[in-house]
Parts: C-alpha cells; structure tokens; sequence
C-alpha cells in the first residue's frame, strides 16, 4: 500500500510539473539497482519537460538516473556516454545531439544498452534487446497542421502562400513535419506558393527575428507553419509588434508546451500538436528496465500526437 501511495504522489507530482499534461504510463517497477545515464541535447522547454517525465517515473520505478545536458555538442555528448559506460552504469537514454552520430554513440557506450529518444536514428542501427527508440510518428504531428489548415482555408481556390520554419536540418523529426504539412495539404486538393522557408533551428528568438526580416520584404502571405512551438511563438511576436492580425494569418506550431497551450486560449497562435513528453519519459524508463534486465523485445515505443486549437486546449493547460 504505501509503495502504490508513493507511485501515486510521483504521477500527481508531473501532472503538476508537466506543461499541457496527458497522464503518462507508468513504468515497471525495476527488480534489482539499476543505474541509467541520460544524456539529452539541450535543456529547452520540451526537452526538460521530458527530462521531468524521465525523472519522476524512474523515482516512481526506483531507479537511479544520472541526467546530463550536451548544451548542443557532439563531442560533450559523446564524452557524456563514454562517462556513463566508464561508471559501469546498465542502460543509457539518449537524446541526440545530430542524429548522424548514432553509431559514435553507440561506440562509445560499449555493451550497454541505449534507449534513443525523441530525436531518431537511423533504424539501422536498432538491435533488439539492444538499442530501441521511444517517440511520436513525426509525420503525423505536421498532418495535422495540416488537417487544421484544410479546414481554415476551406472552399479557397487561390494558391496559399505559406511560411515556414524549420527545425534543424537533417533531423527526421524536421524531414518529416516539414514533408507531412505540404503533401497532405496538397492531398486535400490546395496549391501551395512558398513564399518564406528557412531553418530558425527550433529557437524563438531567431525565429521573431527572421519574421521582422521577413515583414520588412512586405511580401503577402497566408499562414505561417513552423515545426515547433519555440518557433511559433517567436514569430507570433514579431507578427503583434507588426499589428498582424492573427485571426486572419493562422501561426501553428507543435509540442504543445506551457506557453504555447496559453497562446492558443488567448487567440494568437491558431493551433499547435501535442507532443507528450511525459509519456515519453515514462516510455523511456519503462524500455531502460526491460534492457537492463534483458527483457526488451521492441525497437519501437511510439507516443501518440494530439492537436490542441481552441475546442480543446483547456484539456491541456495545467
């Protein structure tokens, strides 16, 4: 009883913590000391949300995570995983700087095992029982932008003039949302004319700032599409410091974080995607268990996207 009351108090505890919360599936209680080295490439507000989730199911499982930031670097990253190796901990989580150096990373962790997540690898390099990912269908997350946008541009026969801003190039995460948004718009029978696209590498303020450049152009656009919600929000103030109204130039964004959840209440940005980090934090652990103690047979554990507009982001607000 007392073991169930704690779990429960840790579940609440992210429910606090978590920005835009969906309860989060609980990990399996470990069965000996396990020791998980977590190595995450930023701190941003999605990423430490992650973090959290990662923390608080693996203090609801009883195990012992040792969490690092990479700050953005390679080589810090894959000094990190080389450390965790060294201390002999049973399983790492990692959350790549560049996606290209999984196989460095792999290297440097020897024989433990690796639970990459949020940021994909190539699936060559997953072994059972070895090295899984935990994250979101990435091309769903732009679909439904897209989907938003269909709706909001229904009837219209005109081209949309779109801009878009992009994550980091060469992140499957980036690829696909940006991929997703065009093609199922284009499905859905529109003609798209790109006006602006650029890579704002997942910051707000770069993203405010090449919006103001942008604006300067005067050039006519139609929506602004960005591939996460740091994004959005940085171009969402250049646009009210310009008097653009928003109710008429739809700004969606995707993660669904704290401040993006309170900018679709408040009318500004039109729509954005739940990206459940909680849950991925809690899938982490759960896969970090089941490696440490050989159980783990998927390669894959998948966290569903939701989208978040006005109808239902009071669901998602703390």
């Amino acid at each position: 009883m007392k073991k169930l009351l704690a779990l429960l108090m840790v579940l609440a505890s992210v429910l606090v913590i978590v920005a835009c919360a969906a309860p989060a599936a609980e990990a399996p209680a470990a069965d000996k000391a396990i020791t998980i080295g977590v190595s995450l490439y930023a701190r941003d507000q999605f990423i430490s949300t992650l973090e959290q989730g990662i923390l608080a199911a693996a203090e609801a499982a009883g195990v012992t995570v040792d969490s690092q930031e990479a700050n953005n670097d390679t080589q810090k990253q894959a000094e990190q995983v080389r450390t965790f190796a060294t201390k002999g901990y049973d399983v790492m989580i990692v959350n790549l700087v560049d996606t290209s150096t999984a196989e460095t990373i792999i290297a440097e962790a020897g024989d433990t095992p690796i639970i990459f997540v949020n940021r994909r690898p190539d699936d060559s390099v997953l072994v059972e029982g070895k090295y899984a990912y935990v994250g979101s269908q990435e091309y769903d997350a732009g679909k439904m932008q897209a989907e938003f946008l269909a709706k909001f541009f229904e009837g219209r026969t005109d081209p949309i003039n779109y801009v878009l801003f992009m994550g980091q190039l060469g992140l499957e995460n980036t690829q696909q949302r940006t991929d997703s948004v065009k093609t199922e718009l284009t499905n859905a029978g529109f003609t798209l004319n790109k006006v602006f696209e650029d890579t704002a590498k997942w910051d707000r303020a770069t993203a405010m700032d090449m919006m103001q450049t942008f604006l300067g152009t005067g050039a006519t656009f139609d929506c602004v599409i960005c591939n996460n919600d740091e994004m959005a929000l940085g171009v969402i103030e250049a646009l009210k410091a310009a008097g653009v109204d928003l109710a008429k130039i739809p700004v969606v964004g995707i993660d669904a974080t704290d401040m993006a959840c309170q900018s679709v209440k408040n009318g500004e940005m039109a729509m954005t995607v739940f990206q459940d980090a909680a849950g991925q934090g809690a899938k982490c652990i759960e896969f970090a268990i089941k490696a440490a103690n050989g159980e783990l047979t998927d390669l894959f554990g998948w966290v569903p996207f939701m989208p978040v507009t006005i109808d239902n982001v009071d669901q998602y607000i703390k």
